[in-house]
C-alpha cells in the first residue's frame, strides 16, 4: 500500500493551479514519500506560501537557483511565486509533509497588516531563510506551529489553523531581511527558470528541440544548455522527459485516457519508449500503476 500526496497539476503558464484546500479556505497539508509514489517533483511555482518538514531521510529542494539541502526536522521555506522543485537525494527516501497556504486566508490584500507584513514576502522585496534549521533559535520558535499543524491536522479546527499559520507568519517575518533581487530586479538566472518552465507546459505536447527554447530564452543553445545544467544539476533533455512523465502520470491517476493516448498527449511519439521512460522513472509500467492507483490508499 502506498502513501501518497494528492497530485496539484501544473498547468498552462508553468503554474500550479491546482487550489489547495478550497477557494474559501485555502489551505492543505499533504505526506509525501519518494520515490514510493513519485520519484521527483519537477520545476513549477504555484501562488501559495510552502513549508516542506522532512519527516525522515534526506530531501533536495531547488528554489530559484538555490540547492537546499533537508535533513529530518529541517524546514524549506518557499514564498508565493518562487520556482522550486523536490526530490530524495541520491537513491534515498524522502518523507515530508508540504503546508500551503495563501496569504489571503490571513488577511486581505488591502488590509494594514498585508501590506506591512505579507505584501513585501509576496512581491518579492523581502526574502527569509530557504532552509530553517530544527535546533536553530528560528527553527524551535517555529516548530510548535508547524508541527501542530501536521500532528493534529485531522482535528484542527479553522480558528486553530489560522492561529498556528500568524504564530509561522509572525515567526518567519521577523527574520524577514530586504531581497537580493526585489520587484522588477529579478535575477537572470531566475528568470532563465521561469520561463524555461512557462515554454515547457505551453509546448510539452509537441516537439520541443533545444534551439527553440534557447531563443525563447534568449541564449545560444550551448549557453541554454550549460546554464540549465548548472542551475538545475540536471540536463535539459531529462528535465522535459521527467517533466513529461509526472503530467503522464497525472492522466493515469485522474483520465480515462488509454495509456497510448497519454502517451501522445504528453510528447511522447513513440509508445513503447514511453513505457520503457515512465517504468524506469516510476518503477512500474503505466497500466500498474494506473492500476495501482485505483487500489493504494
Amino acid at each position: 500500500m502506498s502513501i501518497r500526496p494528492d497530485a496539484p497539476a501544473i498547468l498552462s503558464d508553468g503554474q500550479e493551479v491546482k487550489v489547495h484546500g478550497s477557494e474559501a479556505f485555502p489551505f492543505a497539508v499533504y505526506r509525501g514519500i519518494m520515490p514510493t509514489f513519485i520519484p521527483a517533483y519537477p520545476l513549477h511555482y504555484h501562488e501559495e506560501m510552502e513549508l516542506i518538514c522532512c519527516e525522515a531521510g534526506c530531501g533536495i529542494i531547488t528554489i530559484d537557483r538555490k540547492t537546499v539541502p533537508l535533513q529530518p526536522g529541517e524546514v524549506a521555506v518557499i514564498l508565493p511565486g518562487q520556482i522550486h522543485a523536490i526530490a530524495a537525494e541520491g537513491n534515498g527516501t524522502f518523507s515530508y509533509y508540504n503546508i500551503l497556504f495563501r496569504f489571503s486566508l490571513l488577511e486581505l490584500p488591502d488590509s494594514e497588516t498585508y501590506r506591512r507584513f505579507l505584501a513585501p514576502l509576496a512581491d518579492g522585496s523581502m526574502e527569509v531563510p530557504a532552509r530553517i534549521q530544527k535546533d536553530s533559535p528560528l527553527g524551535r520558535e517555529l516548530s510548535e506551529n508547524v508541527w501542530m499543524l501536521i500532528e493534529k491536522r485531522k482535528e484542527n479546527t479553522a480558528l486553530r489553523i489560522k492561529a498556528c499559520l500568524y504564530g509561522v507568519m509572525d515567526t518567519l517575518c521577523k527574520a524577514a531581511i530586504p531581497a537580493r533581487h526585489p520587484t522588477g530586479g529579478e535575477h537572470r538566472d531566475t528568470r532563465l527558470l521561469r520561463q524555461t518552465v512557462q515554454y515547457v507546459d505551453r509546448h510539452y505536447p509537441e516537439k520541443i528541440t533545444v534551439a527553440a527554447i534557447s531563443a525563447e530564452c534568449g541564449y545560444s543553445s550551448s549557453h541554454f544548455m550549460k546554464r540549465f545544467h548548472d542551475l538545475t544539476g540536471t540536463s535539459f533533455a531529462q528535465y522535459l522527459i521527467h517533466f513529461r512523465l509526472e503530467k503522464a502520470a497525472v492522466l493515469l491517476r485522474g483520465s480515462r485516457y488509454t495509456v497510448l493516448e497519454i502517451a501522445a498527449r504528453c510528447g511522447f511519439d513513440n509508445a513503447s519508449y514511453f513505457t520503457r521512460a515512465f517504468t524506469r522513472q516510476y518503477g512500474v509500467s503505466p497500466t500498474v500503476y494506473r492500476k495501482n492507483d485505483k487500489t493504494d490508499v
